[in-house]
């Protein structure tokens, strides 16, 4: 490299051997064999970084900041030996400090540490300067970048945050306060924003954010703060008149700051006492102002000293203004100039890389010699943009076109949401080390897509310092609240689901998440999965404590994107990961657990059931392992249980996995219920609070059929055990009492008998334990004969001869008879027996649709529950909603409905008047939702309700409550409907298949293995119903028909005959995955 300098020399900041001033550039003859990629000018002092890590410095040393024992000026150039072993990235000039950033993400500094400014805590408010040492207490910080002010420091981590340190005195930490701080400290006020870059003048500080928006603070006296107002700041505020720019860069001299955006245009303010804003007037620049007399010029760099600024465009063209007089803008015959002015080039020189303006002094890097393919220069000698650096660049092991990283592709335009909502371009991953682009350090922080970062990983010829380097470059990323989201943020607004979009409303790309996520899996590296993890662990930790001091659209979208990791619910790291992870999910306020559960739903299903529910689920079990679900819920659960309500309440809005899958079988097999269900007694907390959790019964969809039913059996065994103990207490007081509910029924009266006695028993002996005994029968009830009863009563109260109930050969299911004779008593029967059933443990043969558990449990009726009541109307009434031509003349309908009445047509007016209004295409959808009125709750309401006052006179207890409506089949039916055992004895097999064959005898096999949400699908394939007909699956004439050879074809059907059609699978395995593969998507599988 050749190293031009020019300005004041007077202590040797010039590095040109001699303390001479110079008005034009001279070359730094020393530093002509080193590959100079940093530079860095103080007031008096400058720092230049080479290829291989080095750090040489000259200039003033009065405080030792060039980090040489001897405190004698050094005239040239002198290399850092204390820093020989480290490898130095990125260095800073303070007035009397200099700080420099490692290879490994360490901050080393030395020089003056009076106000605190070199962090090293024991040296604090000593005049005697510090050599060049390792900054403590900051380990797992990896810094990427460093600014220097007067007396402060500001450093970067490569995962965009800010700390500071050094003289607080006009608020230039951004803390808060005019408090000197001695050690790094987070400005929490940019937490979360991701900052690229930093900057720092004499009493004042910037930062830019990824999406392009500045922020200052510090001292206000000129205007450097561009906030209008001449007032200091304590804490960063943004510069609003920027907001409507896409800022990639900013600069700060002592008194001015400059920002340059995406199109190369030049922004400054400040003071202008010497011109330094380049605006061309005196006054100082209390708001942003664009230099116009640039306009044409596209500048790709800027600098700026104490009272000069230097500019860089896209041509090779450097321009200077502001303060003259030392020579620092070269030969002038004005010692200021108020309006930019190009400088003057070194005869010899060749590219120009880079300009850096120190205090009162200016430096230029240029490429020392030509390649052949790039010895063009233009007819003035200036050097094209294009011949800056090579075509392509070996960036972390990764080849990079140069002219796309340079340039402003990959940022965001001005218009986009700045504080987390990304949207409409490829925003990639932020990085640092690595970059051997000379000047990389006087521009923001570089990116690189995941998947680029992904292939330099995998790739076999990448050397280990750029493993090292991309490693990073995925810890910082995954330690960073904005660079994560960014990494992973959609590209085009117009994906969809099928093609690999992402979550509406999220913004992320949760196919490049997921895809990027197995791409490190698959690099089978223990190592960087626990790096990575760890980094996860700090952005975790940082969220918690952040969370309620920022916006939660900066940081909300953290959490599906660490949620989706294969990480959660496993071991190790993964355990760490999980449970910050829970823990920040636990302690989301309202308004974000809405905003979650709103982007939740519109996951895929696999990444939803397979990896959000999955891996909370895992961790659960995992956790109750560890310490049992013995007593109080362990302390590590309760957070992964206010995760899984989330996932519960996205599942209930989207439906998009079974309600089964969310049961926990760890939790359910392991807990005391009858410990749980006093516990949840106590606290009586309703269901969907935020009320701490302290029941498994307040998370009831955690809970099994089989856990829940325990539960309800734990409640009425307190219910008879507190009615047992009072029978005793009336016995031993001499009143007639006895502990159980006695029935004694004759078999040919067996209703009449039935109802009678029933009818005079009070809410108390319903809940004894129910013995009954035939008339004329001998012989004790041991339960036996309480299953009889129930059995014969159920047969003849269902029957569709009594009239009590109707039943659909379609559906298979019992509905009310609202033409019923019977009296309300009968049907307040039907719901004491279907009480004392639950009550008693007995299952019952009902072929109830669900659409009456939904009633029981105070369900509003829609037109979907008349699915299973009456299909064909069902069908009707769906065509009718869809239809889009003239529904008036097409159906021809009035709001008016018919019905038949024991051989009479009837009619019922569903409004008054109802029989002379047409249905229309503006009232059809009024019209619908009457005629549902009218058929699942006006028609049988007499009926109904006194089905429903006899169920809650025996069940009317608060564990009811726990179970769903397709939960509260189950307890009262059991699963005697999909006995697949009896549906195998009763299989026709045709087409060449046998009982004996391979393949039926591997069907059987897989059946078995089924849950019983595949097996209700397979029911549903196979025969159009998932329901058993009246006597269970042993009833059901069931074909299996060989379907030619081996084939990739699926499974398909014929519901019309209950026949599978099934091809002669190769293997098991073959056969299992086409038929669920069907099975689950049965609407399109050859149903015929």
């Amino acid at each position: 490299m050749a190293v031009y300098a020019w300005g004041r020399g007077d202590f040797g900041q010039l590095g040109l051997g001699d303390d001479s001033d110079r008005d034009h550039p001279a070359l730094v003859q020393s530093l002509l064999d080193k590959d100079i990629l940093h530079v860095a000018a103080g007031d008096f002092h400058t720092a230049f970084v080479t290829g291989d890590g080095e750090l040489y410095t000259t200039g003033s040393n009065e405080c030792g900041q060039l980090g040489a024992k001897m405190r004698e000026l050094q005239l040239s150039p002198i290399r850092v030996a204390a820093l020989d072993t480290y490898i130095i990235t990125h260095v800073s000039c303070g007035q009397n400090h200099t700080v420099a950033v490692t290879d490994s993400g360490a901050l080393a500094s030395w020089g003056a540490a009076e106000f605190g400014q070199v962090g090293h805590k024991e040296a604090a408010g000593s005049v005697d300067s510090v050599q060049p040492r390792i900054v403590k207490g900051t380990r797992e910080l990896q810094f990427a970048r460093v600014a220097c002010g007067a007396a402060h420091t500001i450093a970067l981590t490569g995962s965009g945050d800010v700390y500071t340190f050094g003289q607080g005195g006009f608020g230039a930490l951004g803390h808060g306060s005019r408090e000197d701080v001695i050690t790094p400290q987070l400005v929490e006020k940019l937490w979360g924003l991701g900052i690229v870059q930093v900057a720092c003048g004499e009493n004042h500080s910037a930062a830019l954010s990824a999406d392009g928006q500045v922020f200052t603070w510090g001292r206000g006296k000129y205007g450097q703060l561009g906030n209008g107002t001449v007032d200091s700041e304590f804490r960063p505020v943004a510069v609003t008149a920027l907001s409507d720019q896409m800022i990639v860069q900013i600069i700060c001299g002592g008194d001015h700051t400059m920002a340059v955006n995406s199109e190369g245009e030049l922004f400054a303010w400040g003071r202008n006492l010497w011109g330094q804003t380049g605006t061309g007037l005196q006054e100082d620049a209390l708001l942003p102002v664009k230099i116009l007399s640039l306009k044409g010029e596209h500048i790709i760099q800027v600098s700026a000293g104490a009272r000069h600024s230097v500019a860089l465009t896209d041509k090779g063209k450097v321009f200077g203004w502001g303060d003259s007089e030392q020579g620092q803008l070269g030969e002038r015959t004005s010692s200021i100039l108020r309006l930019p002015t190009l400088l003057s080039r070194p005869e010899d020189a060749r590219k120009l890389l880079y300009v850096v303006a120190g205090g009162e002094h200016t430096l230029a890097v240029y490429e020392r010699e030509l390649s052949p393919s790039h010895r063009s220069l233009d007819s003035s000698g200036e050097n094209d943009a294009s011949t800056q650096c090579p075509k392509e660049v070996q960036l972390n092991g990764v080849s990079v076109d140069s002219e796309a990283y340079m340039s402003k592709e990959g940022l965001l335009s001005a218009d986009e949401e700045r504080d987390g909502t990304v949207e409409g371009h490829a925003m990639d991953v932020y990085t640092s080390e690595g970059m051997n682009l000379h000047g990389e350090g006087l521009r923001r922080l570089k990116l690189l897509p995941v998947m680029q970062v992904l292939k330099g990983l995998k790739s076999p010829g990448t050397p280990p310092r750029d493993i090292l380097h991309l490693t990073q470059a995925f810890e910082h990323t995954f330690a960073s609240v904005k660079f994560l989201i960014l990494a992973f943020k959609r590209v085009h607004e117009e994906n969809t689901e099928a093609e690999g979009g992402g979550a509406e409303g999220s913004g992320l790309d949760w196919g490049l998440i997921r895809d990027a996520y197995q791409g490190i899996l698959e690099l089978y590296n223990a190592e960087i999965v626990k790096k990575i993890g760890a980094a996860m662990v700090r952005l975790l930790e940082s969220t918690e404590k952040y969370m309620d001091q920022v916006p939660e659209s900066r940081w909300l979208r953290v959490v599906p994107i660490v949620l989706q990791s294969p990480l959660i619910g496993e071991k190790g790291i993964g355990d760490s990961v999980s449970s910050r992870l829970f823990s920040v999910i636990s302690q989301l306020p309202p308004s974000a657990s809405k905003k979650l559960t709103e982007w939740l739903r519109t996951y895929p299903k696999d990444i939803f059931g397979g990896r959000f529910l999955r891996g909370i689920q895992k961790y659960i079990t995992s956790k109750l392992l560890l310490f049992g679900g013995r007593g109080k819920i362990p302390g590590l659960v309760i957070p992964p249980l206010k995760a899984l309500s989330l996932l519960h309440d996205a599942n209930k809005l989207q439906n998009l996995v079974p309600y089964s899958d969310f049961y926990s079988y760890a939790i359910s097999e392991s807990i005391n219920f009858q410990e749980q269900y006093e516990r949840w007694l106590e606290h009586d907390f309703p269901f969907d609070t935020k009320e701490p959790i302290v029941s498994y019964c307040q998370v009831p969809y955690v809970l099994t059929p089989d856990a829940k039913s325990k539960i309800l059996q734990a409640e009425a065994n307190n219910q008879k055990q507190h009615t047992v103990q009072r029978t005793f207490i009336d016995l031993m007081s001499g009143l007639p009492s006895t502990p159980f509910l006695h029935l004694t029924v004759r078999r040919s009266a067996l209703i009449a008998d039935t109802l009678q006695q029933l009818s005079v028993c009070s809410y108390t002996e319903l809940k004894k334990p129910l013995k009954v005994a035939f008339h004329g029968e001998a012989g004790v009830d041991g339960g036996g004969v309480t299953k009889e009863f129930f059995q014969i009563l159920v047969r003849d109260l269902f029957s569709v001869s009594y009239g009590m109930f109707t039943y659909n050969e379609e559906t298979r299911t019992i509905w009310f008879n609202h033409n019923s004779i019977e009296s309300a008593d009968e049907f307040r029967l039907v719901g004491i027996v279907l009480g004392l059933a639950i009550h008693n443990g007995v299952i019952l043969d009902i072929h109830f649709p669900l659409t009456v558990y939904k009633k029981v449990m105070n369900f509003e009726m829609q037109l979907e529950d008349l699915k299973e009541v009456q299909p064909q109307l069902f069908r009707g009434l769906q065509q009718l909603l869809e239809y889009d031509g003239d529904v008036e003349n097409t159906f021809c309908l009035t709001f008016q409905v018919e019905y038949d009445y024991f051989g009479e047509t009837k009619t019922h007016e569903l409004i008054p008047g109802g029989s002379n209004l047409p249905v229309t295409k503006e009232n059809r959808k009024r019209y619908v939702d009457l005629y549902v009125n009218y058929l699942l709750v006006e028609s049988i309401d007499q009926q109904f309700s006194s089905f429903k006052e006899g169920f809650n006179k025996v069940c009317s207890g608060p564990a009811l409550r726990l179970f769903r409506y397709e939960e509260l089949e189950l307890l009262i039916c059991g699963l005697p409907h999909f006995d697949f055992d009896a549906l195998e004895r009763v299989t026709v097999y045709q087409g060449g298949y046998t009982k004996t064959s391979t393949i039926i005898i591997w069907f059987w096999e897989v059946v078995r293995t089924m849950t019983l949400e595949e097996k209700k699908q397979l029911l549903f394939f196979s025969t159009g119903n998932d329901r058993a007909p009246i006597g269970g699956l042993a009833c059901l004439k069931f074909i299996i028909l060989r379907n030619g050879e081996d084939t990739d074809r699926l499974p398909t059907s014929q519901t019309c005959f209950n026949m599978l059609l099934l091809p002669e699978y190769s293997s098991k395995s073959k056969l299992e995955n086409r038929l669920k593969l069907a099975i689950k998507n049965s609407t399109g599988f050859g149903l015929q």
